[in-house]
Formats: structure tokens, C-alpha cells, sequence
């Protein structure tokens, strides 16, 4: 029988980034991964500055596709838009990543240091044997192993969650994305945003361009079908896509409801999507997933050093996290709730008071009371506005 010191579960961002924390410092480690290849789920591949510094790699010109210094985020009419530019707005710069280069350059570095990598690997069943031993994990193929403490990274339909924690309600966002050569974008180095019920109902519509006429472009909704809303858009906006092609097509669920209530117990930490990592009005979830993997790696080590694998012990990685994340999450999915509720007039004319700067705050939580406190200062729409995000 197989025993490890740690069993991580998914390889993305946060399963590549526990493993390797984990493994650097000694420990015995497993990563498991369904997938036979890396990233094949679809994203939009935009990342901070920020997020490649917290992943502590070197990524050169194959990984960062695309850089980016502005995004324009059009209201439903689109004649009217909000500009965001990341230097004058002090966020730094952005990237469109190749995700999948991106994986590989992070699981090359986990092997590096030691993590025994399985892919197109499925875990079939999880049950703890006791506290202070293990945990007893079957995998298909590979039959059963143990491992003392599981790191469940193992995206929107975890198991690790579904057979190890009390059930939750997650809310999504179903989502489609094309991968289109020969658009016209004219300033590639320009992320644009769409929204408003008649392109993308409580959700939005983006353009993301990897350069030489490349984009991903797709849609997330939470009514009706995201794929005819797509075709609409690109028939609609021809100038960017009338003599564009579809080379890859994927779509996908995306958690909106926050993170879970329980991401911790003994022996066992959710990380990433698994736990509702997720910025709720982006869905942005590659920085977070990296903070939360290297977080829960580092208090792994922690707790295998001190042979306690409590959940007393292992909430330390929940403590951490939230001081980077949690309030943000929690705000970013009040101000979601918030402009779900707004008709397409109310964000037009929300797109002629909000700045750069008060876009960034409301989609990231960071600094949504300043944001309120502005629009108490307007007529009954952006007071009412208002009122929703302060309550």
C-alpha cells in the first residue's frame, strides 16, 4: 500500500502550487489529475502582474502571449464605456497567458521538487481511516493509497468536496469561449468587456486578445444559452469578426456564489474552485487559486512538522487566505447581486458616473463603500445603487 505524506488532488493552478510547496520542503507528495493533459478547461487566460509574482516562476514570451495595458467595459449601449488603464490605476500590468504552457512550467517545477505526478487519474472514493494516520483514497487506475493530509483542488464538481464535506449550495455561471484567429482588433493591447441583457443576461461578454489577430472571445450567462449569445455577438460586431475563424471551442461552469462555508477538516483542505474560490463578478479565479494553493501547502508543512492534522490545525490555511481574499470575495459577490438587478438604462447611465478606478473596486471587492458613498452624491438610480452595496 502506497502512503504519502500529503494527496493532491487536480492540477491546476492550486493543485500545482500545494504540491510543490509541499514537496520543496521534504514531504512525500502525490498529485493526482484527472485530465490525460493539463488546462483543458476553457478560460480567458488573463492574469496580473500580481498573480505571476505569487506564482514564484520565470515565464518567458511561449507563456505570456499578450500584455495588457487597458480594458474598455462597454454598457449595453455601446456607445458609451468606462476605460480602465492598469498604470495610470496603479494595478500594474496584465497578460493574456498561453494557460496550458503555463500549467506545464508550474507542474515542471512540482516534479522538480520531488511531487510523484499521476494524470488521467480519477479518484473514486475518499474515506478517513483516523486523525492521526490517514486518509484512504482509491484511484482509477492505481487502486487504493494512503496519505496523511489531502489537498482537494479539484475544480467545480470536486469530489474531495462532494464525499468529504457537508453539502453546500453553488451557484454558476455557464460559460462558452471560441478561440478566433484573423479578428480585427485594432489595439491588441485593449481587454474589452460587455454587458447587458441583450449580449450577455446577468453575466458579460469578452474579447481577450493573445496578439497577431488571436483572441479567446466568449460569454458567460445565467439565463438562456450561452452559445447563441456569442453567435449573435460575432454577427453583430463585424468589423472586429467577419473574416475571423474558430480554431477551439470549450465551455464550462463557472462558480459565482463565493466561497463555501466549509474548506477545511481534519486531514483535508478544499482549495481553488473546489472551495468557491472565485471572484464572483469576474470570475477570475487563477490568482486566487495560486494565493490558496501555496497557502494551504505552506500550512500542510506546517502540520506535518507538528504530526497534528486537526482541523484546529489546518484552519490556519482559512485564516490566511481570507486576509488576502476573503473580504474581497465577499464584496465582489454583494456587488454582483446588486447590478444583476439593474435593467440595461440603469448601467448605461451607471457607465456615465462610474470611473476606471470604481470598476476595478466593485469587480475586485476592494473598495466598494468608496464606490457607494460616490454614487450617494447622484440621482435616485446611483443612490439606490447605493444604498444595496452599503447594506
Amino acid at each position: 500500500m502506497e502512503t504519502y505524506d500529503a494527496i493532491v488532488v487536480g492540477a491546476g493552478p492550486a493543485g500545482l502550487m500545494a504540491s510543490r510547496k509541499i514537496a520543496e520542503s521534504g514531504f512525500n507528495v502525490l498529485l493526482v489529475e484527472k485530465g490525460k493533459r493539463l488546462g483543458e478547461k476553457p478560460c480567458g487566460e488573463a492574469v496580473s502582474e500580481a498573480a505571476i509574482k505569487d506564482a514564484e516562476v520565470h515565464l518567458d514570451e511561449k507563456v505570456l502571449l499578450n500584455k495588457i495595458r487597458s480594458a474598455y467595459v462597454y454598457a449595453p449601449d455601446e456607445s458609451r464605456r468606462v476605460e480602465i488603464f492598469r498604470e495610470i490605476e496603479e494595478i500594474g500590468s496584465g497578460f493574456i497567458i498561453d494557460k496550458k504552457r503555463f500549467l506545464q512550467v508550474l507542474l515542471d517545477e512540482s516534479a522538480k521538487q520531488g511531487s510523484k505526478v499521476k494524470l488521467g487519474t480519477m479518484i473514486v472514493k475518499c474515506e478517513r481511516i483516523n486523525v492521526e494516520e490517514a486518509v484512504r483514497v482509491t484511484l482509477s487506475p492505481g487502486g487504493e493509497v494512503y496519505g496523511k493530509i489531502i489537498v482537494g483542488c479539484d475544480g467545480f464538481n470536486s469530489t474531495i468536496r462532494k464525499t468529504m464535506f457537508p453539502p453546500e449550495r453553488i451557484e454558476f455561471i455557464s460559460c462558452i469561449q471560441y478561440v478566433m484567429e484573423g479578428c480585427r482588433l485594432g489595439d491588441e493591447s485593449v481587454m474589452r468587456f460587455y454587458f447587458g441583457r441583450e449580449v450577455a443576461p446577468l453575466g458579460y461578454l469578452w474579447v481577450f486578445p493573445k496578439g497577431n489577430g488571436l483572441a479567446n472571445v466568449g460569454v458567460g450567462v445565467r439565463k438562456g444559452a450561452a452559445k447563441e449569445y456569442l453567435e449573435k455577438f460575432i454577427k453583430k460586431h463585424s468589423e472586429m469578426f467577419s473574416s475571423a475563424k474558430i480554431v477551439e471551442v470549450g465551455g464550462a461552469p463557472v462558480t459565482v456564489s463565493g466561497q463555501i462555508k466549509n474548506i477545511v477538516q481534519d486531514n483535508i483542505m478544499l482549495c481553488g474552485e473546489a472551495a468557491g474560490q472565485v471572484i464572483p463578478l469576474t470570475g477570475a479565479g487563477i490568482h486566487t487559486a495560486i494565493v490558496s494553493g501555496r497557502t494551504a501547502g505552506e500550512v500542510a508543512v506546517e502540520a506535518l512538522r507538528r504530526n497534528d492534522l486537526s482541523k484546529i490545525s489546518l484552519n490556519k490555511y482559512v485564516e490566511r487566505f481570507n486576509a488576502a481574499y476573503g473580504e474581497r470575495i465577499v464584496k465582489s459577490r454583494k456587488a454582483l447581486t446588486v447590478l444583476e438587478k439593474l435593467s440595461d438604462d440603469d448601467l448605461n447611465k451607471l457607465a456615465e458616473v462610474l470611473t476606471g478606478a470604481d470598476v476595478l473596486d466593485l469587480a475586485n471587492g476592494t473598495n466598494i463603500e468608496r464606490v457607494a458613498k460616490k454614487l450617494l452624491a447622484h440621482p435616485i438610480l446611483a443612490a439606490r445603487v447605493a444604498m444595496a452595496l452599503l447594506s
